[in-house]
């Protein structure tokens, strides 16, 4: 009789004994991996979120200083320490921040990491003895279900020869698996457990789950018993030790609360009186510019009634004067067209009257100012024309100027006057030659113009000598030659012009001269035309003022 090899039992037993260690090694590592990620990440979403609600509550604080309805905000949702951060924002610094900031941290008593950690570590390494507990009595188990199987079986299965001849049977066994009952937790500690504590109690529910109902003995039932209450009373513990930390930390808040209610009354207080000094302070400042606004209002309204008074009192006078005009003016014309009916024709002989009394008046004022030009021309007149050598020469200046103030508004005359002092500004009575005295300088020149005109081109001494002595020998003419070239005949015809009074005359001749007898007579041209000048500008003067 064949032995067979293996029973179906025996492969069952075997297969989930591999499986379940090699899922309880799974498990182990996925445990570890998961408990560090979870601290891991705990820690960073703690990390974060601090940091996150510090920005939002610093920005918040910053944008309420800036705007009213953020202000508002804040103050209606009493979000806490605003008024000690608004404060810091707006009058504090840095230091005063980290100082105000270390007093409220170290008024509260929080758990330090080493503590946090401690209890980590406590509870993952009870869960790790209670994991290697289960799996000693999990092998044991398998060890003693082993050597039951063996010893029923007998010696003629261990015999290699039969084993050889004997074919291997394969049955197939339908596997059905029950799992033991999952640790769960206390619904009055569920709240208070970490999560840490969670992640442990689901990683012993999955080793639980792994392990086949059917090949476990009393022993491993009470063993997962034990471990099911160790780990509840355990995660009561954390339970408790996170409602104790809650309790702590919400005495320490409400001690940090009252102090805050304290200190936010007393600055409210604080606010509360310097905001009605500075109310006070402002009010009277207002007072006094109303007061002095109002005064200034007051005097400008005064003096805007009193010239609007001064305007309508004047209008008032206007209107009466008009009313009296017109008044007036109708009993003129009553009175025109009653009694004083011929008073048009009245009026147009005095128009008239008026007309021929200013006609005579400027034919007066004309006449007069006629008399006082010829009285200043007469006396210009007897001191250009009528010299005395005895008297003592005068400046003809003032009798010019004199004559220049009493003539009219003439343009002829002030044209003469104009070129006439210019002339005679510098000349004296004695200055200006008459006609007899230019006669006498004359008979003077003429024995050096006789001489001049017998000179030679280039004449040197012996040849002026010469002329003198031929000079001599020239007889003198008499009396007027026309035609005559000769010198002889030119000083005869300005002695004779002289002689009759035409200076006009004489002075064309001997400017016509040439050569060193014109040269000679150049002074005495000029003396005669300035005499000329003078007398011809007085007859203009005088027979303008004849036509005034």
């Amino acid at each position: 009789m064949a032995v067979r090899p293996l029973s179906a039992s025996a492969r069952v037993w075997s297969s989930s004994v591999s499986e379940t260690g090699k899922s309880s090694q799974g498990q182990d590592q996925k445990h570890e991996n998961y408990q560090n990620h979870q601290q891991s990440s705990l820690a960073g979403i703690v990390i974060k979120s601090a940091l996150f609600a510090t920005v939002v509550y610093g920005a918040t604080m910053f944008i309420a200083t800036k705007n009213d309805k953020v202000m508002d905000f804040v103050i209606d949702q009493q979000i806490p320490y605003y008024e000690e951060t608004i404060d810091l924002i707006e009058n504090g610094s840095y230091d005063d921040l980290v100082s105000a900031i270390k007093a409220k941290i170290s008024s509260i008593r929080l758990p330090s990491k080493d503590e946090i950690t401690e209890l980590s570590h406590k509870i993952e390494h009870t869960s790790e003895d209670l994991l290697k507990e289960t799996k000693r009595k999990l092998e044991s188990a398998r060890a003693e279900f082993g050597s039951h199987s063996t010893a029923g079986s007998g010696t003629s299965a261990s015999l290699p020869a039969n084993q050889l001849q004997k074919h291997p049977e394969i049955e197939h066994v339908k596997k059905e698996v029950e799992h033991l009952p999952a640790i769960k937790l206390n619904e009055n500690v569920v709240s208070y457990v970490d999560a840490s504590v969670k992640a442990t109690i689901d990683s012993f529910n999955d080793l639980i789950n792994s392990i086949d109902v059917s090949k476990v003995t009393p022993t491993d039932e009470g063993l997962i018993k034990t471990i099911n209450e160790k780990v509840s009373e355990l995660a009561s513990k954390v339970g408790a030790l996170s409602k104790k930390f809650d309790d702590e930390l919400q005495s320490k808040l409400k001690v940090s609360q009252t102090e805050l209610l304290s200190s936010y009354t007393k600055k409210e207080l604080e606010l509360t009186e310097n905001l009605l000094h500075q109310f006070n302070r402002e009010r009277a400042q207002l007072e006094s510019k109303l007061n002095e606004r109002l005064k200034q209002e007051i005097a400008a309204t005064k003096e805007t009634i009193s010239q609007a008074a001064v305007n309508a009192v004047s209008m008032v006078r206007i209107e009466q004067t008009k009313n009296f005009e017109k008044l007036v003016a109708d009993k003129i014309n009553e009175e025109r067209n009653g009694k004083l009916a011929n008073l048009e024709k009245l009026n147009s002989r005095l128009e008239s009257l008026e007309q021929f009394a200013e006609s005579l008046e400027s034919q007066v004022v004309a006449t007069q100012q006629k008399s006082v030009i010829q009285k200043s021309l007469s006396s210009l007149k007897a001191v250009l024309f009528v010299s005395n050598p005895e008297e003592k020469p005068q400046s003809i200046k003032p009798y010019v100027d004199d004559l220049f103030e009493s003539s009219p508004d003439d343009e002829v005359i002030q044209l003469a006057l104009g070129e006439l002092g210019p002339l005679l500004s510098k000349e004296s009575t004695q200055s200006i030659l008459t006609t007899s005295q230019l006669l006498t300088r004359w008979e003077q020149l003429v024995p050096e113009l006789r001489s001049a005109s017998l000179l030679p081109p280039n004449a040197g001494l012996l040849g002026h000598l010469a002329s003198i002595v031929f000079s001599k020998f020239l007889v003198s003419v008499k009396g007027d030659k026309p035609d005559g070239k000769d010198i002889e005949s030119v000083i005869g015809r300005v002695e004779a012009s002289l002689v009759r009074d035409e200076l006009d005359v004489a002075v064309e001749e001997v400017a016509n001269l040439k050569g060193w007898t014109r040269k000679l007579a150049n002074d005495w041209v000029i003396e005669g035309r300035k005499r000329l000048e003078a007398e011809y500008l007085v007859e203009l003067i005088d027979a303008e003022t004849r036509i005034l």
